[in-house]
């Protein structure tokens, strides 16, 4: 479990999963220290998304090579993350358009419309899914996007009884609404193994303020607040959540470089994430810091 939840940094570039509601209620017991504690990475993780997708939303389909492949930069990065030798790697893959038939009439580096499809696999290990990103308007570079991802999976193991793997579901619409944006954002995670499940998921529509309307998603600050669901093996936390000015920077592509993320459960437990600097959190459980 180590090892998935050391990759799962990676896929913070953009891949995709599921988190089902299997019928269940959320309970009204306590948030644990040990399960503040299992929080506490996706949270951080979580948010590495929203940054790497406002920064970049065309790398999710850009390609690298890795061992004679071309392949979605965010499938290499695993790929060279995980230690797997890429000459033993069989992957399917399929960019559409082909990169130099993709229309980017406002140069705004959002294509129309790019989707990736890739399905890899080296031994008993996969990895598959795929990402579609739409250009709002190609005759305005400020109109804004959309990214929606399609069941990226990572298994190892595959197929056997002590299958485990990682599940990551990013959906991310950027509206222009003068002079902010709306940024619908819904994120789903699941990582299970020998040693259970274990999931975050929540939608929220944040506001975004650029700093410059002129260079938008260089840099802004995001404040949004809602639910989120999270799951351990046993129990269902429902959180009410306020994201307080999360400063956004196109300098740090890891993380946000100042505000605050506050969850509280329903007894009045907190957790709380703050962002210092690039790549430098604080996460606190009642103000212990864990």
């Amino acid at each position: 479990m180590d090892k998935l939840r050391s990759l799962s940094s990676v896929l913070a570039l953009g891949l995709v999963g599921l988190l089902a509601a299997c019928g269940q209620q959320p309970t009204t017991d306590p948030l644990t220290k040990s399960d503040a504690q299992k929080l506490k990475e996706s949270l951080v993780q979580s948010n590495k998304y929203l940054v790497a997708a406002i920064a970049s939303p065309s790398g999710v389909v850009t390609t690298s090579r890795v061992g004679g492949l071309n392949l979605p930069s965010p499938v290499a990065n695993v790929i060279l993350a995980s230690g797997l030798e890429p000459q033993s790697i069989n992957c399917t893959a399929s960019e559409t358009p082909p990169k130099a038939q993709q229309q980017d009439l406002d140069n705004d580096k959002i294509p129309l419309q790019a989707s990736y499809q890739v399905d890899c696999r080296v031994g008993d290990t996969r990895l598959k899914g795929g990402i579609v990103l739409r250009d709002k308007n190609d005759n305005d570079p400020k109109s804004g996007y959309t990214l929606d991802t399609n069941q990226y999976e990572l298994t190892f193991n595959t197929g056997k009884s002590n299958e485990s793997g990682l599940k990551l579901d990013l959906d991310v619409d950027v509206t222009w609404s003068n002079p902010n944006y709306a940024v619908r954002y819904n994120f789903n995670f699941e990582i299970y193994g020998s040693d259970g499940r274990f999931g975050t998921t929540y939608a929220y529509t944040a506001t975004y303020a650029p700093d410059n309307a002129q260079t938008p998603f260089a840099g802004g600050t995001f404040n949004y607040e809602g639910t989120l669901d999270f799951r351990t093996a046993t129990k269902w936390y429902r959180l009410s959540g306020k994201a307080t000015n999360l400063k956004y920077s196109s300098t740090c592509k890891e993380t946000f470089v100042s505000g605050s993320w506050r969850l509280e459960d329903t007894r009045g437990n907190t957790l709380q994430v703050v962002y210092n600097a690039c790549d430098n959190v604080t996460v606190t459980y009642n103000g212990e810091t864990l």
